[in-house]
């Protein structure tokens, strides 16, 4: 039997280091406050804070977001949460929703979440072998995480899972130097 996922804070108590420590978002003192963090996770290596991938493995990328205070309970809107990746030396930067192939692409936007149904946010995308690009000696990226929480989640069902609507949270934060070779 699965464990059910957590609703309120805290919201993974048995992992209190999120790997690099998490981000605060400030908010409100008392009434509305937030945790983020996101982490790319070599799934072949035991070393979870090994920043070389092999091209020809999979890699999971993870953001949890952990919302405390009451207010968020009367809050609901659309996540959407990206990776952008910026070539150290030559090349061109590229965001991981434009390579991401379908469906894990859509794990990205996080649509009609409501604080009333759960304050622990979090979104797990697995990117397959060969999807960032990398070059004959290697290719090193600098690696950035972005969100945004928008209000209303004002989307076309048919043709778009992106989030739209009013901005009403946005973070980002820097992971570091990876190497794909």
């Amino acid at each position: 039997m699965a464990t059910p996922a957590p609703t309120s804070a805290p919201c993974w108590p048995d992992d209190p280091d999120w790997l690099d420590g998490s981000t605060e978002i400030e908010l409100s003192t008392r009434h509305l406050r937030a945790r983020w963090d996101a982490d790319i996770i070599d799934l072949d290596d035991k070393n979870k804070h090994d920043t070389i991938i092999e091209r020809k493995d999979a890699f999971e990328v993870r953001f949890r977001v952990q919302l405390e205070g009451r207010l968020w309970y009367c809050i609901c809107g659309c996540w959407c949460f990206d990776l952008c990746f910026d070539p150290c030396g030559e090349g061109t930067g590229f965001n991981l929703s434009g390579v991401l192939p379908d469906p894990e692409r859509r794990k990205l936007y996080y649509r009609d979440w409501k604080g009333c149904d759960t304050r622990c946010v979090y979104v797990s995308v697995r990117v397959p072998p060969e999807t960032i690009p990398a070059g004959y000696c290697g290719s090193l990226y600098d690696v950035g995480a972005k969100f945004e929480l928008r209000c209303c989640c004002d989307h076309d069902d048919d043709h778009d899972d992106r989030c739209g609507g009013h901005l009403a949270v946005a973070g980002h934060e820097h992971l570091g130097e990876y190497m794909f070779t």
